[in-house]
């Protein structure tokens, strides 16, 4: 099969091609669009469709990672919603929780709901808890209904009445009456998420209506010019749990790309990781405008929620924190005069002052130019050369106003931004109890690698894995994904007489219908794979514990709740002997494997000499002449000795002193603390 696998970054759109017959992958490079990022998806595919002398006949499969849910939900830029509501819920969504982000600010503050108070909707209807109907939802209100949304200048309808989980038969009288007006995006939380807790439960379909609009457009515009160069190629997109999905099937299901253009490089580290034998590691993908994180130990975390901007998301996701710390992040000085970095963005244009396209602030690409890790011949392999005059000159604009020298400032820069994304590792690590120094970091991204050594220092994360192609290392991660979907439904059971019963037709009925979803999308039986779960807890908890139980379980009560006990116990070091155990929500995961990449090994045996020698200002300030690589030239099992650098087309990797940098065969680098500086 040959796969096409494209990731738009804020800076640069990233792109992978697998050539199944020549058992050979090819990677490229351009600049990101972002008022139209199918436009950079295009360029970029048909450059290297003529680079590798490839027919574009001959793609089968484009795997696409997207920011376009993301930026919406981050920049408010997602459709007008009118949200329709059991009488008296109208202000579910502003009401929210009692959770409070910051518990001691008196003057803490929330973000403004999605849905203003005109464009609510109460219907005059009731469900009761046990989805008992309390009060009909008649024709008459149906249509009252109907002609209220009409009058609204809204793009799409979010339906969720109370209890619908448990008995979806008013949402969905709604929602084919409202389908009826044309040019609407109408979902029914039954559909989006058939779950308790009622705000979740909104919120999260309200999002749904914001985004569609937004994500199929953009999807329906790229596939139509996918077309034009590939026309025989199926496009999928990069669902925020880590698996694609075809573009054909994402109507209804936009809220599953709110994290699109992060889950790939989680999985495409993890793809590296565990080809070079590598456990447990910390991903670290520093971009041009982000940088992403996440811990992982034994296989990529997918938790059930997530929180964009400050919205909550109730969909199975990748477990990744992003801030806004990249390369083209801006430096800054604030009315105090204290230096800061990000999370304001150069951006693809005008990018760092470096470029010379018109910046004029400040970036880490600057700093990092300035104390001589950055070739500026040699950017991109040479495509764009970089301007140290212009570098100098932003930094030193910072360094006037701060009465420290260019070169102290540009290790200022540096230093904050490594600490920004030092702080992000912290909160996947250590807040949750585990240890940095016991995994290594896997640095990606056109910017992970140069920084990377600074990270691992501050942390005494004791290894570094760089890729062999750190910069499309998210690409990568799109051709090596599953087809998935996730399924689930809320039961409440306690473990009475009968519920062994409820429990396993609930199972059997979600697995039913997630293979034929994957069947639809053309996997074949015997490929998908099914993933059984539970969310349990004790009686009068609040909060659930997701456990796992093997695919169609003998004995499902009294199994998962000796698993459930047991997880209790590890997780927070005790079990409440006698108190009853309730089973709130069964989960269903279904993959099917569409591609994978081929194993390519660094053929190079001899060492490599150095192509040049360049002066580095270190982090303490003294300047050394370091040794300069190409990365293709270096053998198997070379040992540089830092500080060095270490140049390729998509990255630069920074060996620190007291580090030492050894070429694998499998074409991953390992860098390894060897002594104190």
């Amino acid at each position: 099969m040959n796969v096409i696998g494209v990731d738009v970054g804020g800076t640069f759109t990233d792109i992978i091609m697998v050539v199944g017959d020549r058992n050979m992958y090819y990677v490229h490079k351009v600049p990101s669009t972002p008022e139209a990022q199918e436009n950079a998806v295009v360029n970029g595919i048909r450059q290297i469709l003529e680079m590798t002398h490839t027919d574009g006949r001959a793609i089968d499969l484009v795997v696409h990672g997207t920011t376009v849910a993301t930026n919406a939900m981050l920049q408010r830029k997602g459709a007008k919603v009118t949200l329709v509501t059991t009488s008296g819920l109208e202000d579910i969504i502003e009401i929210g929780r009692q959770n409070r982000e910051e518990i001691y600010s008196r003057c803490a503050t929330r973000p403004a709901p999605l849905v203003d108070r005109e464009h609510r909707v109460g219907v005059e209807e009731r469900i009761g808890p046990q989805g008992e109907v309390l009060k009909d939802l008649t024709s008459e209100e149906v249509e009252r209904v109907k002609r209220v949304v009409q009058q609204h200048d809204s793009q799409a309808i979010a339906i969720a009445l109370l209890f619908s989980y448990v008995n979806p038969t008013h949402e969905q009288t709604l929602l084919k009456a409202l389908r009826e007006i044309d040019d609407l995006y109408v979902v029914a939380s039954s559909d989006v998420l058939p779950e308790f807790r009622e705000f979740e439960r909104t919120s999260t379909t309200v999002l749904e209506a914001y985004l569609g609009p937004v994500v199929l457009g953009y999807l329906q515009r790229l596939d139509h010019a996918i077309k034009s160069v590939c026309p025989n190629a199926r496009l999928t997109v990069m669902q925020s749990n880590g698996g694609t999905r075809l573009v054909s099937r994402t109507h209804g299901h936009a809220i599953g790309l709110a994290l699109s253009g992060l889950a790939g490089g989680v999985i495409g580290a993890w793809e590296i990781a565990r080809r070079a034998g590598v456990n447990r590691v910390i991903s670290l993908d520093m971009g041009g405008t982000s940088c992403d994180v996440s811990a992982i130990d034994g296989g990529v975390v997918v938790r059930p929620d997530n929180e964009v901007a400050g919205l909550p998301l109730r969909t199975p996701s990748v477990d990744v924190r992003t801030i806004g710390a990249g390369g083209g992040s801006i430096a800054w000085i604030d009315s105090a005069g204290i230096l800061h970095v990000g999370p304001q963005s150069a951006g693809a244009y005008p990018g760092p002052a470096a470029y010379n396209l018109g910046g004029q602030d400040a970036t880490v690409t600057d700093a990092n130019l300035v104390i001589g890790r950055l070739n500026p011949y040699y950017f991109l392999g040479g495509a764009l050369e970089l301007s140290m005059k212009m570098a100098r000159k932003a930094v030193g604009r910072l360094a006037r106003e701060l009465g420290m020298s260019t070169e102290d400032t540009a290790l200022g820069v540096i230093r904050i931004s490594s600490h920004n994304m030092m702080q992000a590792i912290r909160e996947v690590t250590v807040e949750r109890g585990h240890d940095p120094r016991d995994y290594i970091l896997v640095a990606f991204g056109g910017a992970g690698p140069t920084q990377a050594v600074d990270i691992a220092e501050a942390l005494k994360i004791p290894a570094i894995l760089i890729p062999p192609s750190p910069g499309i290392t998210s690409a990568l991660g799109l051709v090596c994904s599953d087809l998935r979907v996730d399924f689930m439904q809320t039961l409440l059971l306690d473990g009475s007489e009968g519920d062994e019963k409820t429990l396993r037709e609930a199972f059997e009925r979600l697995t039913d219908q997630a293979k034929t979803n994957l069947m639809e999308q053309g996997a074949a039986d015997e490929n998908i794979a099914m993933e059984w779960r539970i969310d349990m807890r004790y009686k009068g908890q609040s909060h659930e514990l997701t456990v796992y139980v093997a695919f169609e379980t003998d004995q499902l009560i009294e199994t998962s709740r000796k698993r459930f006990e047991d997880k209790h116990e590890n997780t927070f070091g005790y079990r409440l002997e006698g108190r009853g155990v309730e089973w709130v929500t069964v989960r269903v995961t279904a993959r099917a494997r569409w591609s994978s990449i081929p194993s390519q090994r660094h053929a190079v045996t001899s060492p490599a000499e150095p192509v040049s020698v360049r002066e580095l200002v270190l982090p303490d300030g003294s300047h050394v002449d370091a040794e300069v690589f190409r990365r293709h030239d270096v053998g198997v099992d070379q040992k540089i000795i830092g500080p060095a650098i270490v140049e390729q087309v998509d990255t630069t990797v920074y060996v620190g002193n007291g580090w030492t940098a050894i070429e694998r065969e499998d074409g991953s680098m390992l860098m390894r603390r060897e002594s104190g500086p």
